[in-house]
């Protein structure tokens, strides 16, 4: 996620990976004389030079690539589209249509409209970016609170059929009777 803020859109970053380790472990760094786990690791990016010593990887937005032959707006978001963050799993970008300042979306880069039928891994890497937006949020708009939820299915008010998690920050006085939160998305006369 570090490394997406660190680039102008479109910019480029490279990564190398040892491909000469033997055997996955701890060993003693040879420089820093500390210890060290080597494993073998497959990144998530397009390899583009590959040898017995190390493979190289390319690393551009996601929103800069192709990404599937479907014509989903979350698969292949517009190239002007600013991705506040970005991991290997998951990126987060301002709502189209904000409920409130800083309303944000996280969104997985598989395709799948059902939340629930991500790999734990890949929700787990979802949840972890909530956690980072909700510090940058913070720091950018310093909200009261904030209602996080998703719509699974169009009964529930799922648009866009892929999965996505909002993070909506609140503001004091900005809805009436909000005492209830999330329990107020359903009327009483409805329940």
């Amino acid at each position: 996620m570090e490394v997406s803020h660190l680039l102008k859109p479109g910019g480029k970053a490279y990564f190398a990976v040892r491909r000469d380790i033997k055997r996955e472990g701890f060993r003693e760094h040879y420089v820093h004389k500390k210890p060290t786990y080597q494993c073998l690791v497959k990144l998530p990016f397009k390899s583009i030079k590959l040898n017995e010593y190390c493979e190289i990887y390319e690393y551009t937005h996601y929103n800069y690539q192709r990404n599937s032959s479907n014509n989903c707006i979350f698969c292949n978001p517009y190239k002007s589209l600013k991705l506040l963050t970005e991991s290997a799993t998951a990126y987060a970008i301002f709502d189209g249509y904000p409920l409130s300042k800083g309303h944000i979306l996280v969104i997985p880069k598989r395709h799948i409209s059902n939340y629930f039928e991500l790999p734990l891994k890949e929700q787990s890497a979802c949840w972890l970016m909530v956690n980072k937006v909700q510090v940058l949020l913070q720091q950018e708009f310093a909200p009261d609170g904030f209602n996080i939820g998703m719509n699974i299915n169009k009964d529930a008010g799922q648009n866009v059929m892929h999965a996505s998690i909002h993070i909506i920050p609140r503001y004091q006085g900005d809805a009436v009777g909000n005492k209830s939160g999330m329990r107020c998305v359903i009327p009483k006369g409805k329940r």
